[in-house]
């Protein structure tokens, strides 16, 4: 199951990469590069997105299809999801244009130079595992696995 995670990780760092063109251009002034704040958000606004609803996807998909002991289906989906977001992040970064802090480093002031593709903030990596419990406990909630044994009369 967590391999199933990590591929679905690495598909949807594909996929965040390529929703997200053109890359964003900021402006360097004394080794720093200053991005408009709506061009910042769109690279993790993204992010959230395509984990959240693959996150979601998956623990629809994942829960439904395992019949497991409940705890150890949910800690599985948290593992695999907290492994296929930071892979996703991984593969979208790595897809992107060069950290924009090292080309600003080397770069004149007042140069515009392309924004690379990062998740942002920390907050941003639990939208893989949110959405993947979110549709975990969707299934467990509503999904009867274990039926209630016949009452004698």
């Amino acid at each position: 199951m967590v391999a199933m995670f990590l591929l679905a990780g690495a598909g949807c760092g594909v996929l965040w990469h390529a929703w997200w063109a053109p890359p964003p251009t900021g402006v360097v002034v004394d080794g720093t590069v200053y991005f408009r704040p709506d061009a910042e958000f769109a690279g993790t606004g993204q992010y959230l997105v395509v984990a959240g609803v693959a996150g979601l996807l998956l623990g629809l998909v994942v829960t439904y299809l395992l019949e497991r002991d409940e705890l150890v289906t949910l800690a599985a989906c948290l593992l695999g999801a907290m492994a296929a977001g930071l892979l996703m992040a991984w593969v979208g970064h790595q897809l992107g244009p060069e950290s924009a802090e090292a080309v600003a480093a080397r770069t004149a002031d007042f140069e515009e130079i392309p924004g690379d593709l990062h998740a942002g903030p920390a907050s941003a990596y639990l939208a893989f595992p949110a959405g993947t419990l979110l549709g975990a406990v969707i299934v467990l909630l509503s999904v009867t696995r274990h039926p209630e044994p016949a009452h004698d009369r």
